[in-house]
C-alpha cells in the first residue's frame, strides 16, 4: 500500500502526561514505523496547570521532529484559571492557529481530530472542505454530555447548540472511535449510525508500564514501605468523586499503617487537601503528577488501586487511570455507578471490586476486605493484567487505528 500522509490535531501531547498525549505519540511513532508520513498538530504544553513548560517560548508555531514524527505547536490563550470563559478562549484559540497551521500544510489524506476539545471536529470540518480530505472522528469524552453532567454548563439554549453541533461533526466525519460500548450506545441513540462507530480501547504500553516490586525507590522516598497504601493516580477533576477518598480516610484514620495516596492534579485536589487539614488527617497524602519514567515504580507502590466516578457520571466518562493499575497488576476497588462502563470494564477484566457511586461506607468496607486478604489482592491483580495485555495493548491498539486510516486514507 501507498503510504499515507495524516495529521493528527490533538490540543495535548508529551511533555504534557495527558493519557491521550502519550497514546498519541504511541500511535503516530506507529504509524511512521509501519512507512507512514504524519503530522500532529498540538499546543504549547501547558497541562494541567495553564502555564506553559519550561524551555518552551510561545509562537504563533514551532516545528519540532519526534521520533519521526513532525510535530507542530501552536498558539493557543493560557491561564490557570479553570472557569468555563477561559477553557473556551483556550479551546477556541487552539481550533483557530490549528486550522491556521493545517490550511498551509500540503493536501493531506486523512486527519485524526480528537475531542475533547469539540472545537476540535470544527476545525477538521472546516478543513475537509478546504483541503479536500477525509476526517476521522476520535471520542475521548462526549460533549456536550461531560460538561452538562459536571455541572460546568447548563442544559440549556448554549448545550443544545452544542449538541447539534456535535451531531454535525459525526456526521460529516468518515467514521467515529469511540472507547467503550457505552460511548457508541449514547451516539447510535443520538441518531448516529451504529456502521460509522467504530469501538477500539484506550491502550497503555505494556513493556513500558510493568509490574514492580512493592516495596521501590519511590516508595522508599515517600515513606510508603511497611504501609497499605491505598492509591488514586490520574486527574482529580470535577466528575472524579474523588472526594470520597476523604470519608475513606475518616474512616480509617484509626488504622495507622493504611495511608491513601493521592498522585495528580486537578479542579478539586485543592478542595482536598484543604478538607484534609481541616479534618486533621495524617493518613492522606497529595502529590502532584510524577515523571513517566517512574510511572511503575508509583503505580507499584500501591496495595490497592482506586477509581471513583460521581453518580450518573459513567456514560460519558471513562477513567484512563484503570489501564496503568492494570499494567502494574493492581487490584482495584470502584465506587462508580453499576451500569457504566467503567465497571463492566472492570468486572469483564475480573480485577477489581465494585460498589455504588459516592457509597464511602460500601468503599471503605471493601478496602478493609481487600486489606485482609493478600491472596485475592495478588489474584485480582494478575487478572488485571492478563486482560489488559490481551485488548488493551500498545500494539493491538494502535494495529487497529493503522488499519482504520488505511482503509479511510
Amino acid at each position: 500500500m501507498e503510504p499515507i500522509n495524516a495529521v493528527i490535531i490533538c490540543q495535548y501531547y508529551p511533555p504534557e502526561q495527558a493519557p491521550i498525549g502519550v497514546m498519541l505519540r504511541e500511535l503516530s511513532s506507529d504509524l511512521v514505523r509501519a512507512g507512514h508520513r504524519v503530522t500532529v498538530v498540538t499546543g504549547f504544553p501547558n497541562h494541567p496547570a495553564g502555564k506553559i513548560f519550561p524551555g518552551f517560548k510561545r509562537k504563533l508555531f514551532a516545528a519540532e521532529r519526534q521520533d519521526g514524527v513532525r510535530v507542530v505547536r501552536c498558539w493557543l490563550y493560557l491561564s490557570p484559571k479553570k472557569t468555563v470563559f477561559h477553557r473556551m478562549l483556550n479551546f477556541i484559540s487552539f481550533g483557530i492557529t490549528s486550522f491556521l497551521a493545517v490550511l498551509f500544510f500540503e493536501r493531506p489524506d486523512l486527519i485524526l481530530s480528537v475531542s475533547p476539545p469539540l472545537s476540535n471536529g470544527v476545525t477538521a470540518m472546516a478543513l475537509k472542505v478546504l483541503k479536500q480530505c477525509h476526517y476521522i472522528f476520535n471520542v475521548q469524552d462526549i460533549y456536550p454530555d461531560a460538561a452538562v453532567n459536571a455541572g460546568v454548563m447548563k442544559d440549556s439554549f448554549l448545550a443544545g447548540l452544542f449538541r447539534k453541533l456535535e451531531l454535525l461533526i459525526y456526521k460529516r466525519a468518515r467514521k467515529v472511535t469511540v472507547i467503550s460500548e457505552g460511548f457508541k450506545q449514547n451516539l447510535v441513540k443520538k441518531g448516529v449510525s451504529s456502521g460509522k462507530v467504530e469501538i477500539i480501547y484506550n491502550w497503555i504500553d505494556s513493556s513500558e508500564i510493568v509490574p514492580q516490586p512493592r516495596d521501590n525507590d519511590f516508595s522508599q522516598k515517600h515513606g510508603l514501605n511497611g504501609k497499605f497504601v491505598v492509591l488514586y493516580s490520574g486527574t482529580i477533576g470535577l466528575i472524579s468523586g474523588a472526594e470520597i477518598m476523604l470519608e475513606c480516610s475518616q474512616s480509617l484514620k484509626d488504622h495507622p499503617d493504611i495511608v491513601f495516596l493521592m498522585v495528580g492534579e486537578g479542579a478539586v485536589k485543592d478542595r482536598i487537601r484543604d478538607a484534609a487539614l481541616k479534618r486533621g488527617l495524617d493518613n492522606i497524602r497529595m502529590l502532584p503528577f510524577q515523571p513517566r519514567e517512574i510511572l511503575s515504580q508509583v503505580l507499584s507502590s500501591a496495595d490497592l488501586a482506586v477509581v471513583t466516578l460521581q453518580k450518573n457520571r459513567g456514560q460519558s466518562s471513562v477513567p484512563s487511570k484503570l489501564l496503568g493499575y492494570l499494567a502494574a497488576a493492581r487490584p482495584v476497588a470502584a465506587s462508580l455507578d453499576a451500569d457504566s462502563d467503567t465497571a463492566r470494564f472492570i468486572n469483564r477484566a475480573g480485577c477489581g471490586l465494585c460498589v455504588p457511586a459516592e457509597d464511602a461506607k460500601a468503599l471503605t468496607e471493601t478496602i478493609l476486605a481487600l486489606y485482609q486478604d493478600p491472596a485475592r489482592r495478588l489474584k485480582l491483580g494478575q487478572k488485571g493484567r492478563h486482560f489488559l495485555l490481551k485488548h488493551c495493548d500498545r500494539k493491538a491498539a494502535t494495529a487497529k487505528y493503522r488499519e482504520l486510516m488505511e482503509k479511510y486514507a
